[in-house]
């Protein structure tokens, strides 16, 4: 069966789809450049889209059958192909292409204008189908938004729960004020707000998302809790041989050779290309931590779509002479566990990050954290309760907060991202210590199959 202006890439897969008993649900995730295989780094994509992903996956584990909808109708900036139609993962996992007649990228912030189109895409997509819908789970406020208008004026409403993934109450505290129109903030908030009382429930990734949905949302709906969990068979502690090409491909992006890669310590830290990321602080402290340790590397990721921003950071290493020890990595979706395993400190100085998951996938792998203190991940969880207070360091004063699996410093204290890393580097037993701690906090609790199950069950809908 084919649906006008869908075109599907697995008619097998569709008809067994349509043809299943499994309750139904209907996943969005609006902006950013969704697929099966995410490439972070490519603009309004990353660890969202990691989350729908592994989320919708042990959803089909736990016997439902999932469609994730995305904006569509524009080509694929690095494949040329066009983002349309169905894509299948299996006979119980799809993604949906949605089209507005804009046939290029539009960044979330300017999403609102697009809306009502997308939900008129959804509802086409859906009526010319012959499946129901049982759930509805929108992450963002722009899919909640077009999950609210899909679902309202149906004669059988489904549940609706929305996973806002970062707030813009938070969002606004954390970024300076000349950046708030460009964001957008205020009229994001006024969405949110209004959003909240259409809604059969929010979930919280984080303490710091859930506490802001009760002081500045005052959300006193259902107490539901989804942080980003990890795919053990991908992410978890592994030996790394001389002869993997994780060795060849860190020499090909750096002016190292393989052999002096091994011999070095490895700082990584993999994020989108963005401001919010802070990676200036962290080549400036990396500057610094070489000048002491000069068998060092950072692994960063820097995606040359960003031209202006990709261009500044490789200035900024120029300027300390750092290109021979810093690897600039592009997308490394398929090597990520790899280079997780080869690291010896993740560390990650963003300013907004709704959890933190790279640096849970890289605890997962054994590796210690060094974070900003707006990192919730770090904060809650890898620092544990016995947390010890070091001096300050530098000419910003700012505390250190070293705890079981991260150490924390505050958010662009270059000093102490500085003093940090050179600390850990320099003391191989701590380092080890934390590597393991962070492991241990992060598995077997942070698993998608136990998380899933108990959200599902917490949502009083049958699973299976």
């Amino acid at each position: 069966m084919m649906m006008a202006n869908f075109p599907i890439n697995s008619t097998p897969w569709h008809r067994a789809f349509l043809t299943s008993p499994r309750k139904h649900i209907l996943m969005i995730t609006n902006h950013g450049i969704h697929q099966w295989q995410v490439v972070p780094g490519l603009p309004d994509t990353g660890g969202q889209n990691v989350f729908v992903n592994q989320f919708t996956a042990a959803l089909a584990k736990l016997g439902f059958k999932i469609t994730i909808a995305n904006r569509g109708g524009y080509v694929h900036p690095l494949t040329g192909e066009w983002q349309r139609g169905l894509r299948y993962k299996d006979e119980y996992q799809r993604i949906v292409y949605l089209e507005d007649g804009k046939k290029e990228f539009v960044r979330k912030e300017e999403m609102t204008e697009q809306i009502p189109q997308l939900v008129e895409s959804l509802k086409n997509f859906l009526d010319a189908g012959e499946t129901d819908v049982n759930l509805v789970i929108s992450h963002y406020w722009d899919a909640a938004r077009i999950g609210i208008l899909y679902n309202q004026p149906r004669p059988e409403r489904a549940r609706h729960v929305w996973i806002p993934h970062s707030l813009g109450t938070i969002k606004k505290r954390n970024m300076p004020t000349n950046q708030w129109a460009n964001l957008r903030l205020d009229e994001r908030i006024s969405i949110e707000l209004e959003l909240m009382a259409q809604l059969d429930g929010v979930a919280a990734t984080s303490s710091t998302i859930r506490q802001s949905l009760a002081d500045d949302y005052g959300y006193t709906g259902p107490n539901l809790f989804l942080p980003p969990c990890i795919d053990t068979g991908r992410y978890h502690p592994r030996q790394i041989t001389a002869d993997n090409p994780i060795w060849e491909f860190l020499s090909q992006h750096s002016g190292l050779s393989p052999e002096e890669i091994r011999r070095c310590k490895i700082v990584t830290e993999i994020s989108r290309t963005d401001t919010t990321k802070r990676k200036n602080v962290l080549i400036e402290a990396f500057a610094r931590v070489y000048q002491k340790i000069p068998n060092s590397l950072l692994v960063i990721s820097i995606d040359d779509n960003q031209a202006e921003l990709a261009g500044e950071l490789k200035s900024l290493m120029e300027g300390h002479n750092l290109e021979s020890h810093v690897a600039v990595v592009g997308s490394v979706w398929d090597l990520l566990p790899t280079l997780y395993a080869v690291t010896d400190i993740y560390c990650t100085p963003s300013v907004m990050e709704g959890f933190g998951m790279s640096a849970q996938e890289a605890a997962a792998t054994g590796v210690p954290v060094v974070a900003s203190h707006l990192v919730p991940f770090a904060v809650e969880y890898l620092l544990g309760t016995e947390i010890k207070q070091v001096q300050p360091y530098g000419k910003q004063r700012h505390l250190l907060q070293q705890g079981r699996g991260a150490i924390v410093a505050q958010a662009d204290d270059v000093d102490g991202f500085a003093h940090v890393l050179r600390m850990l580097l320099s003391d191989d037993a701590l380092r080890r210590r934390m590597g393991e701690n962070a492991y241990n906090i992060t598995i077997p609790y942070f698993t998608w199959e136990s998380m899933t199950r108990m959200f599902i069950e917490n949502l009083g809908v049958e699973v299976g």
